[in-house]
């Protein structure tokens, strides 16, 4: 007997056990849970935390089971009880006196209605009147009765010639075989009809100086010590299998209880990961807002005129900004990955262009390191999500860097068929044989003890090997502790001729000249001031507002271009906001959605709108870019 173990701590929900299931050995439940099993009206069954097992079944409740099924068989003893009566009579009806078979029927047929009555007493309304010991009384001694009354059939004959003798002897055989297989149920009661049955007759036989009928009387003798024998090993089988019957019924319980305790751990294991998710989803928002004006304010400084040691202070900050946001998008895109709410999203693009943008972003962290960061490129057309690539690669060469002392990082592209190998190759400090498969756990780190923040969190290759497995892929790591490490996935090529329009790199445009109005719409009085600052420095001129009609307050004529936060007070949004600007002054103005929603569902409702959409905390850089092309776009009539 098993059950399932769970090795976590207890959850809220009562359920002592969380993921991580294990077989264990333990003791049988006996918790009812609503089974519809078969019971015993007269044993009510004690629901303990560690009832007995079957085999230990209790006596009363085994007597009590077998009473049941003796009366279960009642109707087929009284049929062939009434198939015996007829028969005797038929055999014997010229071997006795008219009185005598009259007056043997007549009690055989009184006590057969006697019976008839006790069983449909108990098989209805009466059942409970009486206690399951008194009925099975009753039931032994009206059997035992049945059985003096065939025993005393061959007396009654007055006839003791031996082919009287063998009728009743046919008679008697004929009965108490059949009867074996249901009365032999309870024991006692069998072997008191078969002995008021038999016995008389065998001692009849004895009296008699004929050697057939003392053959016979040993004969019955020989086929009595048989019946009880049978009846034996019946009432056996029946025990065992009322036994089993019952073992069967606490391995259901058990059984029950195990599956409702599964459910309830797989429901609430569910539940805790949601609530999870949704946690870190408002916790991302609420700290990416501070960050966001931290960021902002930062980048608005680097645009004044300071002391060198002022401008090491701003690009410290802008260093801890950047850090902060990194750390928090690896732990929402673990959530992410690790709640399944991420989905690939597959098309065409060039390998190319994202491997060049990678080597301009980490080629002088790699120099500062005194490393050589090379990375091989060529025209590569695959089939894949590209900003899951992006990531994969980013935290790939971002790891490599950080765990390299000397030499370089490699990135190349292999053909493999009809798919392209990418690699990443260093000569770090390697990984260990039996840390290979720890190292894509999440919060795993090797030579980090002190938890250096600048290595990160230990989420980067939990989140690669996460995605690699969106797309379809296989994660490949070959490592030598102390030569290095290679990482490798494949990617599917892209056969056909797609156009390579959208490789070629976008270039960033500049800000208008004249000044331009902007309203930025955000609840958040300390992003106002950020955004304000900044895009004062950029030589526009903005409009902080909270809300729709703030921003309708503080315009008199229409905007340039909209910055709106997605989440406004009291349920409104950016989008809801861009709208009614737009709608009050009857033009298109160019805008975009700020947030620092990370909900899945969230998210896709902003990207619905059509709007460019920027995720907080936004570099300075993407801000002006997107910024510049808004303001490109001049407003036009609806």
């Amino acid at each position: 007997m098993f059950c399932l173990r769970f090795d976590s701590e207890p959850a809220r929900s009562g359920i002592k056990n969380c993921p991580n299931i294990h077989l264990v050995p333990t003791r049988r439940s006996g918790e009812d849970h609503d089974a519809k099993l078969p019971t015993n009206p007269y044993t009510s069954i004690v629901r303990t935390a560690n009832p007995p097992a079957a085999t230990s079944l209790p006596d009363k409740r085994l007597r009590a089971e077998q009473i049941e099924l003796l009366f279960t068989h009642g109707p087929s003893l009284i049929f062939g009880n009434t198939l015996g009566v007829l028969s005797a009579s038929l055999l014997l009806w010229r071997s006795m006196s008219l009185r005598n078979l009259l007056l043997w029927l007549l009690a055989i047929v009184l006590l057969t209605a006697l019976r008839i009555g006790m069983i449909a007493a108990h098989n209805g309304r009466f059942r409970h009147r009486l206690r399951v010991d008194a009925w099975g009384r009753f039931f032994i001694v009206t059997t035992a009765a049945s059985g003096i009354g065939w025993g005393s059939l061959a007396y009654l004959t007055g006839n003791s010639d031996p082919l009287t003798l063998a009728a009743v002897g046919v008679v008697l055989a004929a009965l108490t075989g059949a009867a074996a297989p249901a009365m032999g149920t309870l024991y006692i009661a069998y072997a008191l009809y078969a002995t008021a049955a038999l016995l008389p007759f065998a001692a009849l036989c004895f009296m008699q100086r004929d050697p057939l009928a003392f053959g016979m009387g040993i004969i019955a003798l020989c086929y009595y010590a048989c019946m009880l024998l049978f009846g034996g090993v019946n009432n056996r089988f029946t025990k065992n299998s009322i036994r089993l019957r019952f073992e069967n019924m606490a391995l259901l319980r058990e059984l029950q209880v195990q599956t409702q305790a599964a459910e309830t751990a797989r429901i609430s294991a569910e539940t805790a990961n949601t609530g999870k998710t949704r946690f870190l989803a408002a916790a991302s928002h609420d700290l990416r807002q501070p960050l966001q004006s931290l960021t902002l304010l930062a980048d608005t400084l680097q645009t004044e005129v300071l002391s060198p040691d002022a401008q090491r202070l701003v690009a410290s900050m802008q260093e801890a900004c950047s850090s902060m946001g990194e750390l928090m998008d690896e732990l929402m895109d673990y959530s992410r990955i690790d709640s399944g709410a991420l989905r690939a999203e597959f098309r065409s693009f060039d390998l190319s262009p994202l491997l060049v943008r990678i080597e301009a972003e980490f080629a002088p962290l790699a120099r500062q390191r005194g490393l050589r960061l090379k990375i091989r490129s060529r025209p590569l057309r695959v089939l894949s999500d590209p900003r899951m690539v992006e990531r994969i690669l980013r935290n790939l060469v971002s790891n490599a860097i950080k765990y390299t002392n000397y030499g370089g990082v490699l990135v190349g592209c292999r053909t493999r068929g009809k798919q392209i190998q990418v690699e990443i190759w260093d000569s770090g400090i390697g990984i260990p044989g039996d840390q290979q498969g720890n190292v894509f756990r999440e919060f795993y780190q090797l030579d980090n003890p002190e938890r250096d923040r600048r290595k990160g969190l230990g989420l980067g290759l939990a989140i690669v090997d996460g995605l690699v497995k969106l797309l379809g892929q296989r994660l490949l790591l070959r490592s030598v502790r102390g030569k290095g490490s290679l990482f490798a996935f494949l990617l599917p090529l892209d056969t056909t001729n797609a156009s390579a329009d959208e490789t070629q790199r976008m270039s960033m445009p500049v800000l208008p000249q004249n000044i331009s109005r902007v309203p930025v719409i955000d609840n958040e009085p300390i992003i106002q001031q950020a955004m304000s600052a900044l895009l004062a420095a950029w030589g526009c001129k903005a409009v902080a507002a909270a809300s729709l009609e703030d921003a309708l307050a503080l315009l008199d004529a229409p905007p340039d271009a909209i910055l709106a936060d997605y989440r406004l007070l009291e349920g409104h949004t950016g989008i809801e906001a861009i709208e009614g600007v737009r709608k009050h002054f009857n033009l298109q103005i160019p805008a975009a959605v700020i947030t620092g929603d990370t909900d899945p569902h969230r998210l896709a409702e902003a990207r619905a709108s059509g709007f460019p959409l920027l995720q907080k905390p936004t570099p300075s850089g993407h801000l002006r870019e997107v910024l510049s092309h808004l303001l490109q776009a001049a407003p036009t009539r609806v």
